[in-house]
């Protein structure tokens, strides 16, 4: 079976913190090696600042996650699976097995 975004997000919202924090850790880890695929591309400024921008917006949800106190609302994580949609499927499956329960 193919992992999907759909699935990830699934695993993000049954996730308990720590899980959750490592989810979102590996998927911008995941995103900065997307970015380096790129690199001597054709349209590589157009990839790195997609790329860039999916960083910053991952990083962001990392942060405010970081408060026991912030939900992982549904608006959150559209915002999350946005992001995630941008890379391959390859990658969605390495996020989702980073924090096994």
């Amino acid at each position: 079976m193919e992992i999907t975004v759909m699935q990830t997000i699934d695993r993000m919202r049954a996730a308990n913190r720590q899980e959750l924090l490592t989810l979102l850790a590996t998927a911008i880890t995941e995103m900065t090696i997307f970015a380096r695929t790129h690199y001597d591309g054709d349209d590589s400024v157009s990839h790195l600042r997609q790329s860039n921008e999916a960083i910053h917006r991952l990083a962001g949800h990392l942060r405010d996650l970081c408060d026991p106190d912030e939900t992982f609302s549904e608006s959150r994580a559209a915002g999350i699976g946005g992001q995630f949609a941008l890379l391959p499927r390859s990658a969605i499956t390495r996020i989702l097995h980073s924090a096994q329960p």
